[in-house]
Order: C-alpha cells, then structure tokens, then sequence
C-alpha cells in the first residue's frame, strides 16, 4: 500500500512510500486484528503465513482464526521501503559496551554517526531515515485499517510492539478495540529508572540459573546447594577482571574473539539470559570458563545489534537529550545499586549510548496516561523488559488490567501452553477482562488495583517448561518443577486448567 513518506504533506512522486502487509482472512471475519512482532524491525509477515498454513508458529494464535489478521512490516525492513545502511565497517576495534575515557566515548559516537549517515546517504527516498519511528507507523496502520473499512481494531504488540500500540491508543482512542500489550516497554519512563530495573533484573535471572541448577541434575554445580551458580559467576568475573579467559573456539577465521574479557563476559551473561534464557547452556558456560574456556560467553562482532536497521528504528522514538560521556557515566554508575554481582550490562543502557549519536529530532518522552481497558502482560523474570516497567504503565491506566506470569521468557502470547496464553485470547475474542487471580502460576490484577512493589523470591517461582522456559532440557525432557496446586488454588482455577507440564513454541523477540 502506497502511504506517504511525511504524513505532514501531501503523498506524491518525492513523498511516496510502499509499506508492505500480509493477511490472513477467514470467510467471515469477527474482527481485525493487528500484530506488531516488537523487536523494533522483527518480521510481522511470517506470523501471518504461519497462521495460514498452521505451522507450529501458528499456535500463538490459536483460538483467534476467525479474526482478520493484518501483520504489518514496519517501515524501514524487508517489504516496507528497507533503508539500505552499510555494516560491518565501522565498529571492528571499538569497545563494544564500556567506554572507560571520553576519548572512547567520542570514538564510539564517531563510528555510530558514521553508520547513521550511511543509512542516510544510501536510503531512498531522500530523507526516509528521519520517518520511520512510531508517529508514522501508527499512521500508516490507521490508513490500511481505513483502506480495509474498519472502524474499531483489535491489537497484540509484543515488546517494542507495546510502546507501538500504546501510542496507538493515545493518537486513536475512538478505534481502540481490546488490545494486550505484552511485555511492555512504556512511555515516559525515565531512562535511569529503566537501566536500573534492567541492571536488578539480569541479576534476578542469575538467581533463577541458580534455583534451575538445583533441580537440574545435569547442572555442572548440580548437589552443591542453592547458591554455587552465583558463587561460580564471581570467581569467573574475577578471573576476568584479573587476566581475560581464552576462548578455545574463537579467534581468526572464527565469528567469535578471544580472549574474553570482563566486558565480554557481562555481555555474554545478558544474551544467554535474555528473551528465552538457556539457563543450562548458561551454567555450563560458568563450568567451562572455571576450566579456563570462555568460548560461550565469546563476543560474536556479527550479532552486534548497533550495525543494523535496529538503530535508526529505535533512534527515531528515543530522544537522548544528554549526549555527553558525563552523562553516559551517571546511567552506568547510578545502576550500581541494584547489582550486587557486578553484571553492569543494561540492553536499555546500551540503546540510550547509540542514540547519542543521531542527528535528527526524536520526540521527547512523554507518559501516556490513558482510561482505556487495556491488557498489559508481563513475566516475573524478563530481562528484555523487566516487570517494572509493565507495572509502570498499568499504573497509567486505571482501567486496565495487569497480568503477571509467574515464571521466565520475554513474552506470553507465544507461549500457548502456558497458563496466561488463554487469558490473553479470550480478552482479545470477548473484550472482557479475567477475574482477580493469584496462584503457583499467573497474579491478575483487576482494574483500580495495586501490585506489591517486593518482587517474588526466584527460587519459590517453578523453573522448567512451565516457567517457560524453552531449552533442550525443558523442550525434550519435559522438565518443570510447578509445585502441586493447593486445595484452594484448585477451587480458584476451577475451568482453567494449571497446566503443569509442556512443550513450549514461539517467537525470540526482542
């Protein structure tokens, strides 16, 4: 569909661009459904053929084939006018994460604006890289909707796709159906407050590797008592402070460098912790680096996300307003406090260092406060995301409700089997928000309520499969260790089943 490229002027032959869609259309549809897939730039489309040809994919969801379901592909990726940017030239021998010295800093900030403007310069049409963020996505689903004839929509975003639909909401409040925003990156935020949370979470999810590993017999630190995953995670650390760990199967030739030092440590910890946490893959990782190879926690240049459409995508919303080293030290030093094991690395963090170097206007932040009946979803443990920042946007909604996942992952929705996926399907068929709710499994917070700000103990939530979480351990040994519901959960969950055991499917999105 063609749309403009500035939704300010009028579309022509040097404001004209084509965003691309797919659907999939039952014979008489309940309704029209929009999907963002989140990341920001994931591929939306691909859930859409998964649903049409009922791949393992399509689960996610099923118990909604009779809607109109719209997968729109953001502008910027794949079918919708992709920006053409150069990589893999500019970061080769810059420290990734942790500039120690302003000279650093500036280095890291020259390499990115390089990279900007390549996008800038090799995009068409001309000055398509300024419009690509949020203000013009949601205009273009508006038109496509209006295209399709629909007055009212119904909504799942997902990740960055919750920061998208709320913004949404906010612009279009008269064509808000029900919409489930799941695993919420919110409005308004501060960013200190973010990296914060994201710092405390990261540190939760290394207690959570621990309460795996003492269930997990095949755990390398497995029958050493609660605690031997996070003691394991300080000696490495120290390890690496004082010399780096080579890594056996990195180096020339490799898509991996060796040695390993302290900031590739922490960052190997996050990518093994994040979206779907491989927590068995993670506390062999501590074992083998203890035996003196860090190959798993090795930096792999190819999957450095600030060399790709990722940056301009999230540039365009996210407005830095201090782009100085001395304001890039007070994020990364303040977050301290909630790091007891010195993990440091905060994805959110690192998103606010790469947008230091744009160029171009981004809006400033802004809560969006609304009274429209909107489902926030959200997991105990997601780093991605961390649960604070849902709670903090649910508690901009006093009509809303919030639905907390006990357990890992980063988001709910491609979970069919865990015990919050039906409770997101049915408010998106019927618009009715669950009653109140708190078991071994899910927390439903009604509207007007409060969530206890002392956040669950990570060792009395259960691990495994029914957590969600979706290793080879979980997925081919059924693992889960869900305690048996009590008398009273088994009266409150009367019609919903707990569901205690289960292969998991779905999308990493990040």
């Amino acid at each position: 569909m063609d749309v403009p490229m500035d939704y300010s002027l009028p579309i022509g032959p040097d404001n004209q661009i084509t965003v691309g869609f797919a659907m999939n259309r039952p014979q008489n549809p309940a309704g029209l459904l929009i999907f963002h897939a989140g990341g920001p730039g994931v591929d939306a489309v691909s859930q859409a053929w998964a649903n049409a040809l009922n791949t393992s994919q399509a689960a996610t969801f099923s118990g909604l084939e009779d809607f109109d379901f719209l997968a729109v592909n953001t502008r910027g990726i794949q079918f919708s006018n992709p920006l053409n940017c150069t990589s893999n030239t500019f970061f080769n021998n810059i420290s990734f994460a942790f500039p120690s010295t302003e000279s650093e800093f500036d280095e890291y900030q020259t390499a990115m604006g390089n990279f900007i403007q390549s996008c800038a310069e090799n995009s068409t049409p001309a000055g398509i890289i300024q419009h690509v963020g949020t203000a013009e996505v949601i205009q273009d689903w508006d038109a496509i909707r209006a295209a399709l004839g629909y007055e009212q929509v119904h909504l799942v975003g997902v990740s960055y796709g919750t920061f998208v639909g709320a913004a949404y909401a906010a612009k279009y409040p008269e064509r808000v159906g029900h919409f489930v925003l799941d695993a919420v990156l919110p409005h308004g935020m501060p960013f200190q407050d973010m990296v914060t949370d994201q710092v405390a979470a990261i540190n939760r999810l290394l207690l959570r590797a621990d309460a795996f590993c003492v269930e997990d017999t095949s755990c390398p630190f497995h029958g050493q008592g609660k605690g031997s995953v996070v003691k394991a995670w300080e000696m490495v650390l120290a390890r690496a402070i004082q010399e780096p760990i080579p890594a056996s199967q990195c180096g020339p030739g490799t898509l991996c460098n060796t040695p390993v030092t302290p900031t590739d440590l922490r960052l190997g910890a996050s990518v093994l912790l994040r979206s779907n946490p491989d927590f068995p893959k993670f506390n062999q990782a501590l074992n083998q680096s203890l035996n003196g190879d860090a190959s798993l926690f090795a930096y792999v240049p190819i999957a450095d996300i600030r060399d790709t459409v990722v940056v301009p995508l999230l540039c365009s919303d996210l407005q830095n307003s201090d782009k100085s080293f001395a304001g890039f030290q007070a994020l990364s030093t303040n977050s301290n406090s909630s790091d007891p094991a010195q993990m440091i690395y905060s994805q959110i963090w690192q998103f606010t260092y790469m947008c230091s170097a744009w160029p171009f206007e981004a809006p400033a932040p802004a809560i969006l406060p609304t009274d429209l009946p909107i489902m926030w979803v959200t997991a105990d443990f997601d780093l991605n995301l961390p649960t604070e920042l849902s709670t903090f946007a649910f508690d901009q909604a006093p009509n809303s409700t919030l639905v907390i996942r006990h357990g890992d992952d980063h988001v709910s929705i491609d979970l069919p089997t865990t015990a919050s996926h039906p409770i997101e399907v049915d408010f998106i068929r019927t618009g009715v928000f669950p009653a109140a709710r708190d078991d071994a499994l899910v927390t439903i917070i009604p509207p007007g309520g409060k969530r206890s700000t002392v956040p669950p103990d990570p060792y009395s939530v259960p691990v495994g499969a029914v957590a969600g979480d979706m290793s080879t351990i979980e997925t081919v040994q059924n693992f889960s260790t869900a305690p048996a519901p009590s008398k009273a959960e088994k009266l409150c969950s009367a019609g919903l089943p707990l569901m205690l055991s289960m292969v998991v499917l779905g999308l990493l999105v990040s």
